[in-house]
């Protein structure tokens, strides 16, 4: 077991991969959605699977997702990131500019469900 066990890790750790550029050719809906339908497969706490899932392939809609992912990203490396974390991203040449999300034929954008009561009751 312990074997196995390290060799799934190994596995895992070289096969991780952040990727940082996107194909502008055609995809598929249905692919993009057959992904959605795993990833929702994902174990929750009483199988509430707290997250919804939207593809998004309209162009007007994937550029205003990036004007205000750009927004936020500029804000976090502009005064939300410490400078060890601007640091280690430095050699990866990551900034706040996002242009894959128009230039991806799909976004696919994960929304948390909350489920319970806040602290003054309300749901």
């Amino acid at each position: 077991m312990r074997a196995r066990a390290e060799e799934f890790y190994r596995l895992m750790d070289d096969a991780r991969r952040s990727i940082r550029s996107f194909s502008e050719r055609p995809v598929p809906r249905t692919p993009i959605e057959k992904g959605i339908l795993t990833a929702s497969t994902a174990p929750s706490g009483a199988h509430r699977q707290p997250w919804r899932f939207v593809a998004v392939s309209d162009p007007a809609l994937k550029k205003r997702i990036r004007e205000a992912a750009e927004q936020e990203e500029y804000a976090s490396y502009h005064g939300r990131m410490p400078p060890e974390w601007l640091a280690a991203l430095a050699p990866l040449g990551t900034d706040w500019r996002k242009p894959f999300l128009e230039t991806a034929p799909w976004i696919v954008v994960c929304f948390a469900e909350i489920h319970g009561f806040s602290s003054n009751g309300a749901k």
